[in-house]
């Protein structure tokens, strides 16, 4: 069966942030790092399910669209988790994790989660270029 190039990049992409995303998660529990609700449902939404869904969406007949999403969600994950783990001073920073295993599984995924979205929001937009670029040639043939 032939996989297409977007559809294993999106996985590939969103399979990593999924990973983090849960050691992440671990690191969060041990070490009683909450989250506000409204914070809270920003994660659920747009980092977690909306990733998993512009993948599905890729590989389904709805390229576009999930590529669109794919780009949308990894760039509002990165900007949350930047402000959040690198700019404002609050339970969640970086820098007020104690020094123990869950406090550096801590500050190694978030450096791990803006990795991975910034892979997966240029991922996502240079994958839309390329189809656009395609689209536009055939257009003119």
């Amino acid at each position: 069966m032939w996989v297409s190039r977007p559809a294993k990049y999106a996985t590939a992409i969103v399979a990593a942030h999924l990973l983090v995303n849960i050691t992440h998660g671990l690191a969060h529990r041990e070490l009683r790092v909450g989250l506000d609700p409204t914070d809270s449902i920003f994660v659920i939404v747009v980092v977690l399910v909306s990733p998993l869904l512009a993948m599905a969406l890729v590989w389904a007949t709805k390229k576009r669209i999930g590529l669109i999403l794919l780009s949308l969600s990894m760039f509002g994950s990165l900007l949350f988790g930047f402000y959040h783990h690198f700019l404002v001073a609050s339970p969640d920073h970086v820098r007020l994790q104690p020094a123990s295993a869950w406090g550096n599984a801590f500050v190694l995924t978030a450096y791990g989660l803006l990795i991975t979205e910034a892979v997966g929001a240029y991922v996502g937009i240079h994958l839309l270029w390329i189809a656009r670029e395609i689209s536009s040639k055939a257009a003119k043939t």
